[in-house]
């Protein structure tokens, strides 16, 4: 045995425990990089497969002429409108001391992708969405590959509103052949669909799509078949929306007619703001054709 190998030896003791934390450290990464594998939240995932909109697109439906809104009214020949609920004397729904609109919604639903056009359309006449994130109805469903848009981590801002948009599953599969779920209801919001919306078509979370404006004015399905939508690409549907009376265009004519009826409760909940908007034509006669005061 040569000199300084024996088993005594200082120096061959601090390598032995040099190489075993080495083999602990390594372990533990392992273990923490599995952990985060597994745990990992699924919206981000989801969320990092959307393309963000076009600003051409956010655009053409944050500038629809207010001649168009005037022009089309509440007037959709082609597709017939489905118009919301109004609600009299409830406490108003308010967030961050505004009145608040609430969208609760699948990825995968077609009735979501519809409702989506008009109250982007709707909410883009209030404030300004900073983000959008492309998304498409299910491709198995009856009206399928709806191009439309998600509201998961989407911004909205606005002088008049606060909008929050819930996704509660995703438009992709995962390993059990199920919609992803990305998103759970608050127990408030859960309530609020629980007494304004359509009951049993989502499960325990209600329907989809559901929007409450400010518990002024609920919608428990799209304002308009979505059929209308089907086959068209989101470049079409968006360039429709400004010529949607001249010459008419009934999927602009659809998605400009519905918007007009989100208006009027938005500014019942809004108190009449902006003037220039709840003052219009389009407006007054969905107004006057919801009975709202």
């Amino acid at each position: 045995m040569t000199e300084g190998s024996g088993p005594d030896d200082p120096a061959g003791n601090r390598t032995a425990r040099f190489a075993w934390v080495a083999v602990g450290v390594i372990l533990i990464g392992v273990i923490v990089l599995v952990v985060y594998a597994l745990t990992r939240p699924t919206t981000t995932q989801e969320a990092a497969r959307r393309a963000t909109t076009s600003p051409d697109v956010v655009a053409a439906m944050a500038k629809v002429p207010p001649s168009t809104f005037d022009a089309v009214g509440i007037t959709s020949p082609s597709n017939e409108l489905t118009p919301p609920t109004v609600l009299h004397g409830q406490l108003p729904l308010t967030s961050q001391g505004k009145p608040e609109v609430l969208f609760v919604g699948t990825e995968f639903s077609p009735f979501c992708a519809a409702e989506r056009w008009p109250l982007i359309v709707a909410l883009s006449r209030f404030g300004h969405f900073a983000t959008l994130y492309d998304t498409q109805s299910a491709p198995n469903s009856v009206f399928p590959d709806i191009q439309t848009f998600s509201f998961d981590g989407t911004s909205y801002v606005s002088p008049y509103l606060t909008f929050t948009g819930v996704e509660l599953y995703s438009d992709t599969l995962n390993d059990q052949g199920t919609f992803t779920k990305i998103a759970s209801l608050t127990p408030e919001q859960s309530a609020l669909v629980a007494r304004y919306g359509a009951a049993g078509a989502a499960g325990p979370a209600g329907s989809t799509p559901f929007v409450d404006i400010a518990n002024t004015m609920t919608a428990s399905t799209s304002g308009f078949s979505p059929v209308a939508l089907v086959h068209e690409s989101q470049a079409t549907i968006a360039g429709d929306l400004a010529h949607a009376a001249d010459p008419p265009s009934p999927i602009g004519q659809a998605v400009v007619a519905a918007a007009n009826q989100l208006t009027a409760g938005l500014c019942v909940a809004t108190g009449q703001r902006p003037a220039a908007v709840c003052s219009s034509k389009g407006v007054r006669v969905a107004t006057a054709a919801l009975g709202l005061s």
